[in-house]
């Protein structure tokens, strides 16, 4: 049986209507010609009057005074959810800038704790990837951008409008939970604020502040990896030359070629990295001594092995003695 098919039905809805305060800006939903009464559907401003979405109509106020701001985007999203029965990925533009912040903003703590520490994760992840990269251009710039910045905001900004839609529902929950009706619901809701700037600036703020502080250090050293990385390769170009001295005439004549003072490898430009160099008279093995011109390189020792493929073709096995793989390119790292 209906309500309207309930005796003195009409005077019941009459004395629910009375009993709102007449200052509640709500007071209208609930009124005894309102759809809540009348009808199973409820418009939402902005939505397409030609598809009008089929919920029950309290749930529909419950979510606008549990939303707050912005009620008229969220409330028409939520109302398809409700349709469909369940959520689904759409885009946020605040959750991609600013995905901490706008959580904290929503009183969503724990949404905002797990926002804040994306970037992190993606600065690690970047720096476990870096000594893929030889130097630091724009790609390497594009890639720090997107590991930190725009990767961690895409995924806030696919799931925020169905978190937000989540914990709305839970607030709802909570406020119907025990309530004698609609109303007292509204009431319960109302006297909650759905938002808070001071959690935005407070903990929003903080956690930008908390990700700069271990975001900043994890690119400065792998900018300066790269740096390093860079030194070391230039320092393997600068024994080149020595390298086809002695493949041209080592193997026939024991030749050994002028070392540290060659004037190939003096004229390099990555002669400065080098302190020392050493031919090996048994096997032809170039020992590589770096110096102090950079201070992480200082002391370390490369050996490059000479080798003769079956094509009989000569190759150079890179060695590092005492360098932290970090700092080695490429051809090094086999």
């Amino acid at each position: 049986m209906t309500i309207d098919q309930q005796p003195h039905s009409r005077e019941l809805r009459s004395k629910q209507a009375q009993s709102l305060p007449l200052s509640s800006p709500y007071s209208g939903y609930f009124e005894p010609r309102d759809v809540l009464y009348d009808t199973a559907t409820i418009s939402v401003p902005g939505s397409d009057p030609r598809r009008e979405l089929v919920v029950r109509p309290a749930l529909a106020v419950l979510f606008r005074i549990a939303v707050g701001p912005h009620a008229d985007r969220y409330v028409q999203r939520f109302l398809a959810y409700e349709r469909r029965g369940f959520s689904g990925p759409g885009w946020h533009w605040p959750s991609l800038l600013f995905p901490g912040v706008w959580a904290f903003y929503r009183k969503m703590w724990v949404t905002g704790l797990l926002f804040a520490l994306l970037p992190v994760l993606g600065a690690i992840a970047f720096a476990a990837i870096a000594p893929a990269f030889e130097q630091a251009d724009i790609v390497w710039i594009a890639c720090a951008v997107a590991a930190v910045w725009l990767l961690p905001g895409v995924v806030p900004a696919l799931v925020a409008d169905s978190l937000l839609y989540n914990h709305i529902r839970y607030l709802v929950a909570q406020a119907e939970r025990g309530a004698r009706g609609a109303t007292d619901a509204v009431h319960w809701l109302s006297k909650r604020s759905p938002t808070s700037m001071a959690a935005a600036a407070i903990f929003g703020g903080g956690a930008m502040i908390f990700v700069l502080a271990v975001v900043v250090p994890l690119l400065r050293d792998a900018y300066v990896d790269i740096g390093v990385r860079s030194h070391v390769k230039l320092a393997l170009a600068a024994v080149s030359d020595l390298e086809s001295d002695i493949e041209s005439a080592w193997h026939t004549a024991r030749f050994l070629p002028r070392q540290t003072d060659n004037p190939t490898l003096r004229s390099h430009v990555g002669a400065e990295v080098i302190d020392d160099v050493h031919v090996n008279p048994s096997t032809g093995r170039i020992r590589l001594a770096l110096g102090a011109a950079v201070p992480a390189l200082d002391g370390k020792t490369i050996l490059l092995a000479p080798a003769r493929g079956e094509d009989n073709r000569w190759h150079w096995l890179c060695i590092p003695v005492d360098i932290p793989p970090r700092y080695l390119p490429k051809e090094c790292r086999g």
